[in-house]
């Protein structure tokens, strides 16, 4: 068995412990060395999935609506739907993946990997401009689909000269795959072995592949359990993020099987629907993510949430006042974090009552953070000083797919601003680039920018964050075209609708004259937000 968990719990430390018996008997078996947060070492994620269908064959693995598997069921279903996909491409083909969070596409991801693809995982709502700028990046062989979005992803690839198959509905169905013997397949998957490809804007917005082999994956996956400890075969996850997010892939796909556990699968968040099924299903393991998550639940109906014990949140900053009023509601705390695709989980609030709201936690084993000197001096700063968030680690990136490396002697620049506490606890204050955080989602003024300039009519374009009660912030937009073109908010509204995916539409869109410019005659975007906040009054 590989190590238990590396901090030191000191169980019964802060009044909030006290809030959940269950909890506090929980911490007290981290303390005591409790086998069951153990994990086995393992050097590729296939070996991860099939070792747990062979330890716990009878476990519901998957409950999804009205519709449940056990792992041997998951198990046949991803052996089947492994052997369609060795039809269509070899060992060691890319596979790109682009489904909506159901049973099909955690099929699809461990039947892709166990049939010895390398997957890329695509937003199920993106646009065929959107997807087909992913598919330049990194070419699929081989494409599958839900029905829903089945036409969208086969036109792209259609582009990408890759067949498609749909999974589910309409294709090949779950029903139709579990005949098969739930056997891994005989492909041979290494360490060095190629396995993911997730997406990101990193810290400029023009998307960029970040590249995984399994060792790399599985160094992602052990510290999300680092960070966010579970046992084994004991608990109910919930996750309503999208596994085409790297929060959503890890905490609604791969760590629920890493702790051989059931997972409760949300195609989308509905507050009201996940507190019922928080209370329906006991769940031990809420996912969260993004402060309007946990806010979305605030405002819903009061649910029996006494099993659960651990609330993982990132993605977004938490205002005192939310992470308060979870507290006050559950007895638990919203464990903070700071992550990347770039690097996975890099900082996290420890489990023992010395979290400290307001930051987003320690440096997790194995990870450095620097903060430099936004004046490009290079200059490391000491405790309480702004600047630049810089990381290295092992699993984290030096380059992005195809592109030069971007980390100097290791050390990965994140965009991001932040300080360290003298006590070591990272607080994130600001973006040194202008993205939007919508709803966890990292939103770039410059790409809605671009699809707004595709309009003929369109002799400018800008947007700027406003607030936004659910999503924490939202884009503004501001265009310049001519009173006599005839362009106005809805048909803009339809056109980024087109051509882009529905979180990144920007909340309201004015058509003026002409943009304000500063004197270096660049979009003034401060007084572009004062008066997107004036119009919102």
């Amino acid at each position: 068995m590989g190590s238990t968990f590396p901090y030191s719990v000191a169980v019964g430390n802060g009044a909030q412990m006290q809030k959940s018996k269950a909890r506090f008997e929980i911490l007290r078996r981290i303390e005591d060395g409790d086998p069951v947060f153990s994990r086995k070492d393992y050097a590729d994620v296939v070996t991860m999935f099939w070792d747990t269908v062979e330890a716990c064959p009878d476990q519901i693995a998957l409950v999804d609506g009205d519709r449940r598997l056990s792992y041997a069921q998951f198990g046949a279903a991803v052996a089947g739907l492994a052997g369609r996909i060795g039809e269509k491409v070899t060992p060691s083909a890319r596979v790109a993946i682009c489904m909506s969070n159901s049973i099909e596409a955690n099929v699809a991801i461990f039947a892709a990997l166990s049939a010895g693809a390398e997957i890329s995982i695509v937003n199920a709502g993106y646009t065929p401009r959107e997807i087909d700028t992913l598919f330049n990046i990194a070419p699929p062989e081989l494409v599958l689909a839900g029905q829903s979005n089945s036409e969208v992803a086969g036109a792209s690839a259609r582009n990408a000269e890759a067949p498609l198959i749909i999974v589910g509905e309409g294709g090949v169905s779950i029903d139709a795959l579990l005949d098969t013997p739930p056997t891994r397949p005989d492909v041979e998957i290494m360490g060095a072995s190629p396995c993911i490809i997730m997406f990101t804007g990193g810290s400029t917005g023009a998307p960029k592949g970040v590249q995984r082999d399994h060792r790399s994956e599985m160094s992602v996956i052990k510290a999300m359990h680092t960070a966010w400890p579970t046992r084994l075969q004991e608990e109910v996850w919930l996750n309503v993020a999208p596994v085409s997010h790297v929060w959503g892939i890890h905490m609604g796909c791969f760590n629920p099987v890493y702790g051989r556990s059931c997972l409760i699968i949300v195609p989308r968040f509905h507050p009201d629907l996940v507190a019922g099924l928080m209370e329906k299903y006991r769940v031990s393991v809420f996912s969260g993510g993004p402060a309007a998550i946990y806010q979305g639940l605030l405002a819903a109906p009061d649910t029996d949430m006494s099993a659960l014990w651990l609330c993982p949140g990132g993605g977004s900053v938490f205002s005192r006042q939310t992470l308060s009023r979870w507290e006050a509601k559950t007895g638990l705390p919203i464990l903070e974090a700071f992550g990347m695709t770039e690097g996975g989980p890099l900082t996290a609030q420890p489990l023992d009552g010395t979290h400290q709201y307001g930051t987003a936690g320690l440096p997790l084993p194995g990870i450095e953070v620097a903060i430099v000197a936004l004046d490009g001096s290079g200059e490391r700063l000491s405790a309480n000083e702004n600047g630049e968030i810089f990381l290295r680690g092992e699993r984290v990136i030096d380059r992005y797919m195809g592109l030069p490396p971007v980390a100097e002697d290791g050390w990965l620049p994140t965009g991001d601003i932040g300080f360290l506490t003298p006590d070591g606890f990272l607080t994130v204050v600001d973006r040194k680039k202008d993205m939007l955080i919508v709803g966890g989602f990292n939103v770039y003024p410059s790409e809605i920018e671009q699809v707004l300039s595709l309009v003929p009519e369109v002799s400018d374009a800008a947007v700027v964050s406003v607030p936004d009660s659910r999503k924490g912030e939202a884009p503004f937009a501001f265009v310049a075209a001519s009173p006599q073109s005839g362009v106005d908010e809805k048909f803009l509204m339809e056109h980024c609708a087109k051509n882009m995916t529905k979180y990144k539409i920007p909340r309201n869109i004015v058509v003026l004259d002409e943009i304000p410019k500063t004197p270096a005659r660049k979009p003034d975007k401060k007084r572009l937000k004062e008066m997107a906040n004036e119009l919102l009054e």
